[in-house]
């Protein structure tokens, strides 16, 4: 009963809630944009040096671009709601506490964006952790396995953990569509790790026609707002070009003095949900020219391929490195062609932060691969997953993706 009885002041509250600058009379705002801060964690100090960045950022933003954020850090502060324009907090709204990995905050939240700023277009930051597309139990039960959130549910500012609930993909997806009540966002930003997935963005591809972020760990300093807030608002067909190159260029400079990361950034992408279904169609077909190489026993090889993560097991492949590297010349290249039209822009970096040192260790042998890197992860089953929790081989077949693909007709 408390948790429905949270739900239903949550809801009110952001119904209830009134601008508090009517002085500007908007017609017809261009965009709204939420960023979405689930800080409850580890983050928690980043978190309000990003809030810094995007006030800065907000002076270049004009009356019909609205900056939206809904914060809850681990602090005794309760979460809230406000616009950030001309570098300060307006329409500032407290809410109930809550756990920001349940999707049903999530839903709440947009629905609050939806309402009280209404707009032509809409964009989405999400902010916090994240593990691209691995799978727990469901929604925000504790587990290893996790995908977006990472709630501590104590408030605890000294907290070192990275979270206890969890939110995943599929239920965000569903979150995201009843908040949106069916109209599609512009983009979805991760500014987390680990979301310039495949089975990812094939999940939200009715939810948001681009999905932005990147494959590999994210520093914890996250993304430069000062630079990227603009490039949120930015109209143009390639928007996400300017969010990219701000994003992986801030980092390049910011390496070059130190002696151990000079030449890194991280790689970023920007991937065309309206091409995902032909991209399937044409990945399920090139799997197929393989197929015998596909199973258990079979002779398809993951060696020294590109991967972005490491969890226990290397995964999160580069889905254009590793499909280059199995199939023949003349089934890759008509696939190569669907590629380029669902991934419009991407940047590499064969080297980036990383918490993992086998990872770092294998680094050096990416710089080789640059031309042969699309920089979208994905997922390809090894006997090494089979004692993973869950089963990552039959975890992976809870995404639509599989539905076209079909990892257990190859024997998993």
């Amino acid at each position: 009963m408390k948790k429905i009885l949270s739900l239903l002041l949550f809801a009110s509250l952001m119904t209830a809630c009134h601008k508090d600058d009517d002085s500007e009379d908007v017609q017809d705002p261009e965009r709204t944009v939420l960023v979405y801060i689930a800080g409850e964690n580890n983050l928690t100090s980043f978190a309000a040096d990003d809030l810094k960045e995007m006030m800065k950022g907000s002076k270049s933003l004009n009356n019909n671009q609205q900056l939206i954020v809904y914060v809850d850090k681990a602090e005794s502060t309760p979460p809230f709601f406000a616009r950030i324009k001309d570098g300060k907090y307006v329409d500032s709204v407290s809410v109930e506490e809550s756990i920001t990995a349940d999707p049903a905050i999530l839903e709440n939240a947009l629905r609050y964006m939806r309402t009280n700023y209404p707009a032509k277009s809409y964009g989405l930051v999400l902010w916090g952790h994240a593990s691209g597309w691995l799978i727990s139990g469901d929604s925000i039960t504790y587990s290893k396995s996790r995908a977006y959130g990472g709630d501590t549910g104590d408030n605890n500012p000294s907290t070192k953990s990275a979270g206890k609930y969890w939110m995943n993909i599929p239920p965000m997806a569903r979150a995201i569509a009843n908040g949106m009540g069916g109209a599609p966002l512009t983009f979805v930003m991760g500014d987390c790790c680990s979301f310039g997935c495949l089975e990812i963005a094939y999940e939200l591809r009715n939810v948001a026609e681009y999905v932005i972020g990147s494959p590999a760990e994210v520093p914890d300093d996250g993304a430069p707002f000062d630079l990227l807030v603009p490039d949120f608002f930015n109209t143009g067909t390639a928007f996400y070009r300017n969010i990219i190159d701000h994003y992986y260029n801030y980092y390049l400079e910011a390496y070059k003095k130190s002696s151990t990361l000079a030449g890194y950034s991280l790689p970023l992408v920007a991937i065309k949900t309206s091409e995902l279904e032909t991209l399937a169609t044409a990945t399920a077909k090139l799997l197929g020219t393989i197929s015998n190489a596909l199973t258990p026993g079979g002779t398809f090889d993951l060696t020294n391929r590109v991967f972005y993560a490491y969890y226990g097991w290397r995964y999160s492949y580069d889905m254009y490195n590793v499909l280059k590297a199995n199939t023949s010349k003349a089934d890759f290249d008509p696939w190569v062609t669907v590629f380029q039209k669902a991934v419009p822009y991407h940047l590499f970096s064969a080297h980036w932060e990383t918490m993992s040192s086998q990872l770092e260790k294998e680094m050096k042998g990416f710089e080789d691969q640059k031309s042969d890197c699309g920089v979208v992860s994905m997922f390809f089953p090894s006997t090494d997953y089979n004692g993973t929790v869950p089963n990552w081989n039959k975890a992976i077949q809870q995404f639509q993706w599989n539905n076209v693909i079909q990892w257990q007709q190859y024997g998993w």
